[in-house]
């Protein structure tokens, strides 16, 4: 009897070991569990977010359309403040020298003229310091034409193509100033407007390739 008993002490204890085993084997399996659905709980906005970023009504073409209105409107923000509007004030009869009721930059003619080289004196009152000249293309159409500057014998700058727009030079009162002819950009001659701030006078010139006019300011 007592061999009975001691092995059915035993057989109790593996039989009690064996469901201690079992439940923890059942723990971890529902351990496992928990963790993987909070995975795929933690993936699932992640999916979500994914799919948002593809939207199917955006494609390659639409993306390259929105590139190319985005660089033509920054173009236009950019060139609008240097975007100056050109005044036309058409004149009959132009010949060189001097013309009146002109402003700084105005468009005097159609088309291009045929003008004679002619010299200047100007005179101004004594004790204005500098003066500031203007030079620019007074016809229509701009035909690269192409100018340099001199003070007393000393260079302005580099040469440069004659515009609507105007190129401002600053000037003693007491000063030659000759414009050279550097290259013209037609057969039609190299024609300027120069004009002088200090007394109003708007001059119309030509000026020979590799010549030059001269204008010479006197105080008086």
């Amino acid at each position: 009897m007592r061999r009975f008993k001691e092995n059915d002490s035993d057989n109790f204890n593996e039989i009690n070991n064996s469901n201690v085993n079992f439940s923890r084997k059942e723990n971890d399996i529902n351990e496992e569990n928990i963790i993987e659905e909070n995975g795929d709980m933690e993936e699932q906005p992640l999916k979500t977010l994914d799919e948002e970023k593809k939207d199917p009504y955006i494609n390659s073409s639409m993306k390259n359309f929105r590139l190319i209105i985005g660089v033509v409107c920054l173009i236009l923000f950019i060139s609008f403040p240097f975007t100056k509007k050109v005044t036309k004030n058409y004149k009959d009869q132009l010949t060189s020298g001097v013309v009146e009721n002109v402003n700084v930059g105005d468009v005097l003619s159609k088309g291009a003229l045929k003008l004679d080289a002619k010299d200047a004196s100007i005179e101004v009152s004594s004790g204005y310091g500098n003066l500031e000249i203007s030079i620019w293309n007074f016809a229509d159409k701009e035909d690269n034409d192409y100018v340099q500057v001199f003070i007393d014998g000393v260079e302005q700058g580099a040469p440069f193509s004659i515009r609507h727009k105007p190129a401002k030079i600053s000037v003693p009162d007491k000063a030659v100033i000759q414009v050279q002819g550097v290259r013209g950009g037609s057969n039609n001659g190299i024609t300027y407007a120069v004009h002088f701030n200090k007394t109003g006078e708007t001059y119309l010139n030509t000026v020979p390739l590799n010549a030059m006019n001269t204008y010479t300011i006197i105080s008086r």
